[in-house]
């Protein structure tokens, strides 16, 4: 009798032991779903936000600013480059108003320092920049106005012929080519990579690679590279 008493005890601990493991392990496999479906969420984000930072770029090239702002603002998790960027564009916005309204005092205020590391923004900050100090200078200095508006005139010239090359490479290449090259190359966002067109020959595409720091403050040449659109070949050029 006792016997039979000692092997249901047995076996009733067994059955306890079993139902307790198998529990842990469906608690274990229910916690670890969140921690998966966090890490997927957070790289979705950044993939948007590397599309959105590169989309933005090349719309600064084609002087479409607001455009640009607003490719930024409508993504709702920004890395810090994407972040800075819409703060300059932001302040650039709010210059070119001033600017437009003849305020050129107010227009060099907003015009703040930059803080993104992105070539299309800076080459639009310092033209904004040279056209607001000649502005300043013709108001100050009306024996000198022909002078400036020359001077002035020439630079746009010479600024608009820059940007209608920039123009017809960056609406040549278009968006799925440079993520080609980038997934190629592995020259992703979030890893602070940077890719500008720079020419075009048939399928052949010539872009520039920059890298930013941690602090999204000096952005490393890394090299300039052709990419066949067509067959997927990379040469390193520089």
């Amino acid at each position: 009798m006792n016997k039979v008493v000692k092997k249901t005890i047995v076996g009733t601990a067994a059955l306890t032991v079993s139902l307790m493991l198998a529990a842990c392990g469906q608690q274990s496999s229910t916690a670890s779903s969140p921690s998966s479906s966090s890490s997927s969420k957070a790289r979705s984000a950044e993939n948007e936000s590397t599309k959105a930072y590169r989309s933005a770029n090349r719309l600064i090239r084609n002087h479409d600013y607001q455009g640009a702002y607003d490719k930024l603002n409508a993504v709702n998790s920004r890395s810090g480059q994407a972040d800075k960027l819409n703060t300059d564009l932001q302040n650039y916005i709010s210059a070119k108003s001033a600017y437009d309204s003849g305020d050129y005092d107010q227009a060099a205020s907003n015009l703040k320092n930059l803080k993104s590391t992105s070539p299309a923004m800076r080459d639009a900050y310092a033209d904004l920049q040279n056209k607001i100090t000649s502005a300043k200078k013709n108001s100050y200095s009306t024996s000198s106005s022909s002078k400036h508006s020359s001077s002035a005139t020439t630079s746009s010239n010479s600024s608009q012929r820059g940007t209608a090359a920039n123009q017809a490479v960056d609406s040549q290449a278009s968006d799925q080519v440079v993520d080609q090259f980038a997934n190629k190359m592995g020259f992703t966002g979030e890893k602070g990579y940077e890719i500008i067109p720079t020419a075009k020959n048939g399928n052949l595409y010539r872009f520039e690679v920059r890298q930013n720091n941690q602090d999204n403050t000096v952005a490393s040449m890394i090299g300039i590279y052709q990419y066949n659109g067509q067959t997927g070949a990379v040469t390193k050029l520089q």
